[in-house]
């Protein structure tokens, strides 16, 4: 995923600023996204540092829907930090620390059809909002970029309490940006190779993180019980 990103930095021939910032917020997803499919608490450092340079970019870009994506997931990743931690801490009194694997990553959870639904009402609602905040304001591609802020934050907050769902919104809103920046790409927009390629790196990743989260359990089950197996004894050596 990392030299995806340098690739596409080298062999797009741009080098300005937004390019560079495109960059930088690459590598920084990347490794955000290697770190939350693990459950990784330390995924919120990388994804302060990647949504603070890719608010920049979208700025550059006037993608108004994703300007408030990336604010709103900026903010987010200090609330990621606490409440991750607290379920880590939780995890931990509640003796699920048998292991390296299960006191470092947090554990999935099922989401209920009531939540479901008020959170497929929730996104309609904040859709339309963005929409005609981003019509007002002269935005670009409104109709796919009103999508960005919604599905971000059902996929944030879910991602935040440990809910396997997460992943249909992530999978949804990578697709969207795929086509987002590939218009933007088309167009000339500031720093969009790097982004491009970054979104379809999202998507290819969005695929593992799936399975990842919805086998979650028997991973951690199967990691765990590798590490409680005993060594085998080692045959003592006759001295001479």
């Amino acid at each position: 995923m990392l030299l995806a990103q340098i690739i596409s930095f080298v062999f797009a021939g741009s080098y300005g600023l937004a390019d560079w910032i495109g960059l930088i917020s690459g590598i920084c997803i990347v490794f955000n996204l290697i770190l939350v499919d693990r459950g990784r608490l330390t995924n919120y450092l990388w994804g302060f540092l990647g949504c603070a340079t890719w608010l920049w970019v979208a700025v550059l870009n006037h993608l108004v829907g994703d300007i408030f994506s990336q604010i709103f997931y900026v903010v987010m990743q200090f609330v990621g930090v606490y409440v991750w931690q607290r379920q880590l801490d939780r995890q931990k009194s509640a003796g699920s620390d048998a292991s390296a694997v299960g006191s470092a990553e947090v554990k999935a959870r099922n989401i209920t059809w009531w939540q479901g639904l008020l959170a497929v009402v929730f996104t309609v609602a904040v859709y339309l909002i963005v929409v005609f905040t981003s019509h007002a304001t002269g935005g670009v591609q409104i109709w796919l970029d009103g999508t960005l802020l919604p599905l971000g934050i059902i996929g944030q907050v879910l991602m935040t309490y440990g809910y396997r769902s997460q992943w249909i919104a992530w999978l949804l809103l990578d697709v969207i940006k795929v086509v987002i920046w590939w218009n933007q790409l088309a167009a000339g927009g500031p720093g969009a190779m790097s982004m491009f390629v970054l979104q379809v790196v999202m998507l290819v990743n969005g695929f593992y993180g799936t399975w990842v989260w919805f086998h979650k359990d028997s991973v951690s089950a199967a990691a765990e019980r590798a590490s409680e197996q005993p060594v085998a004894a080692q045959p003592a050596v006759a001295k001479a």
